[in-house]
């Protein structure tokens, strides 16, 4: 059994790689994946993965890569619905759409998720999200006919499995 101070460390140590890789991803992405960029990536790479560090220390739960992999597909589907779905309603000669504002009560008990929620209602075919309480979001819709708050209970579910269970926190990444 591995104690507490040395568990505590390697999940530091997992912490900092997890986050130096995603960094250092997303630096390659954006710069085309040249290798001679990192002469000017690795302190910026080096100084984001401090910060987040610094920054998100144990204040959300942890996001479980796996579940995030599951993830991707499912986003990428619905936002591409959704453009297909307000390019319809747009070219549509009767521009077909029944506006309005609909109350979605909240369950996601941590504010990383809430926020990660009201981020991906504005990609669900004619939905924007308008504001964002504690225990409520408001979606503003095209078409009070469609059923969003359904759409939004199965987005929610599946927003609450990327996060590991509280207690599960300092587990590392699942």
């Amino acid at each position: 059994m591995i104690s507490g101070s040395r568990f505590y460390m390697s999940y530091h140590v997992a912490a900092l790689i997890w986050r130096f890789g995603i960094f250092s991803s997303l630096w390659l992405i954006f710069c085309g994946g040249k290798l001679d960029s990192l002469l000017v990536g690795l302190p910026v790479i080096s100084a984001a993965t401090w910060l987040h560090l610094c920054l998100a220390e144990d204040k959300a739960p942890r996001i479980r890569p796996l579940m995030l992999v599951r993830f991707m597909p499912f986003f990428g589907l619905r936002s591409l619905a959704s453009a297909v779905d307000v390019m319809m309603r747009v070219c549509h000669p009767r521009l077909l759409i029944n506006p309005g504002l609909i109350e979605y009560p909240l369950t996601i008990d941590h504010e990383s998720g809430r926020v990660l929620l009201a981020n991906c209602i504005t990609l669900l075919p004619g939905t924007i999200s308008a504001r964002l309480t504690q225990d409520v979001i408001i979606v503003h819709t095209l078409d009070k006919g469609l059923p969003v708050l359904a759409i939004i209970g199965d987005l929610e579910a599946r927003i609450s499995k990327l996060y590991a269970p509280r207690s599960a926190n300092m587990g590392g990444l699942s």
